[in-house]
C-alpha cells in the first residue's frame, strides 16, 4: 500500500528488492523498467512538455506565480510537470519504480523538485561519455536519478546508453565504444546511480526524442530493512572481482546501516572471491582493516579507516 504525503512531498510503500536484487544495483547500477508508465499518461506528458495542453498545478509553490510555472515549464527544466495530479500519480509514485525507490532510499522517500528534459531532433551523434556534473565516487547512496522517456524509444532514436559498473570510480570510454541501451516502449523508466558514465545514444530515426531526468531523495538513515532472501549470506555473496567487490561491498553495507562495521584486508580476503576456491574467503567481519579509496588518493587502492 503506497502512502503519499503531499505536505512534505514523501511516500513510503513496502520495498519490492530482495537482497540479491540490491547487491546486483550496488553492482551494475541501474535497472531498467520497460514500459512501466500507461500509454494515456505518456502521450499527456508529450502533449505538456509541447504546450498542446493547458496546465492544472494542483498546488502553487512558496513565491511562485502561474506565469513562474509557465516560464518554467517551457524550459529546459520543466519542473512544474511535478505539479500536476496525474504526473504525480502514475509517474512519479508509478507503483513499480515506487517499491524500488524505497528498497533503495528508505522510508519516506522525497519526491524530485528539479526535472531535466532531453529534448532531441533525431538523427543526431551520439553523446561522448560522461559523468554527470557534481558526481560523487563513494559508498553513499543519498539520491538516485531517473530517467523516463514518454515516447517509444527504439536504439533508432538514441535512448541513454550505460556503462554497467561505471558507478564505482572514473572511467573513460571511447566514442566507438558501446555500452548498454535503455530502449524500450512509451513509459520505460530508467533508475540509475547518478555517477554512473553514460551518453545520449546516437539516432537514425527523424524525429523528437523527449527524455525527463530527475532525482529521488533519501530522507532517513540507512537500514537493511529491504526483502530478506533466505539463505543469502553476505560473507558468500558475490560483490564482483578484483578492485571491484571492495567498492561494491562497500556500498551494499552503507545500505545496510552497517558502514561502521565495514574493514577488509587486501589480497585475498573478503570481499573478493573466486569460485575456484574451496571454502569461504577469510577476514569477513574484521573491526581492523581498511577501507577502498573512492578518491583514488593512495597506490594501492586502500584508504586508513
Amino acid at each position: 500500500m503506497l502512502h503519499y504525503d503531499a505536505t512534505t512531498r514523501t511516500f513510503d510503500c513496502e520495498p519490492t528488492l530482495n537482497d540479491s536484487q540490491v547487491l546486483d544495483f550496488c553492482r551494475q547500477g541501474y535497472l531498467i523498467l520497460p514500459g512501466a508508465v500507461p500509454d494515456h499518461i505518456n502521450q499527456r506528458t508529450c502533449d505538456y512538455l509541447e504546450g498542446r495542453i493547458p496546465a492544472n498545478p494542483s498546488y502553487l509553490p512558496p513565491g511562485m506565480s502561474l506565469q513562474d510555472l509557465e516560464r518554467i515549464r517551457a524550459s529546459h527544466e520543466p519542473s512544474s510537470i511535478f505539479l500536476e495530479d496525474w504526473f504525480i500519480e502514475h509517474v512519479l509514485l508509478n507503483a513499480q519504480l515506487a517499491g524500488i525507490m524505497r528498497s533503495l532510499l528508505g522510508r519516506r522517500v522525497g519526491l524530485p523538485v528539479l526535472a531535466s528534459h532531453h529534448r532531441v531532433e533525431c538523427p543526431a551523434q551520439p553523446q561522448g561519455w560522461h559523468h554527470d556534473a557534481d558526481h560523487v565516487f563513494g559508498p553513499e547512496l543519498h539520491f538516485v536519478e531517473v530517467f523516463y522517456f514518454p515516447q517509444d524509444t527504439p536504439a533508432a532514436l538514441g535512448p541513454t546508453e550505460l556503462i554497467p559498473g561505471t558507478h564505482l570510480g572514473p572511467s573513460r570510454r571511447e566514442l566507438s565504444e558501446k555500452g548498454v541501451l535503455a530502449e524500450g516502449p512509451a513509459g520505460t523508466l530508467g533508475i540509475h546511480h547518478q555517477s554512473i558514465l553514460h551518453r545520449r545514444g546516437e539516432s537514425t530515426a527523424s524525429g523528437i526524442r523527449h527524455m525527463l531526468k530527475y532525482n529521488y531523495w533519501r530522507t532517513t538513515p540507512p537500514q537493511r530493512d529491504w526483502i530478506g532472501e533466505p539463505g543469502f549470506d553476505p560473507h558468500r555473496a558475490y560483490y564482483g572481482g578484483h578492485n571491484v567487490a571492495r567498492y561494491v561491498a562497500h556500498l551494499y553495507y552503507w545500505l545496510s546501516g552497517a558502514a561502521d562495521q565495514y574493514r577488509i584486508l587486501g589480497g585475498q580476503a573478503w570481499p573478493w572471491s573466486s569460485a575456484n576456491q574451496i571454502g569461504p574467503s577469510y577476514g569477513f567481519g574484521q573491526r581492523e582493516g581498511y577501507l577502498p579509496d573512492w578518491r583514488k588518493q593512495h597506490q594501492d587502492g586502500y584508504a586508513n579507516p
